[in-house]
């Protein structure tokens, strides 16, 4: 299993190359420490380094969105007006 950035993932699951995503615990301790874990299109399973949990779960929730929105734009092109309706409240 190869290490990535989340950035690399994002770029991946807007795409449509991103076929699932989910959160693994990086072992026990305080504070608690998680990764994402992604499986992509080609059977690939890929991860982040470990990171604070409430941070990655932050990322989780995006890339969730990022997925989705990977379908749609990989399937056809989207208009501008909904681009700039996109917005994601991460705070």
């Amino acid at each position: 299993m190869s290490q990535v950035t989340l950035l690399d993932l994002e770029g991946l699951a807007l795409n449509g190359l991103v076929v699932d995503v989910e959160i693994v615990d990086c072992g026990g301790g305080t504070p608690r420490r998680s990764r994402l874990r992604v499986k992509l299109a080609d059977g690939k399973v890929v991860e982040t380094e470990c990171g604070l949990y409430e941070r990655v779960v932050r990322s989780y929730l995006i890339m969730k969105k990022y997925v989705e929105f990977g379908k749609i734009i990989s399937g056809k092109e989207l208009s501008e007006e909904v681009i700039k309706s996109l917005k994601f409240d991460v705070e």
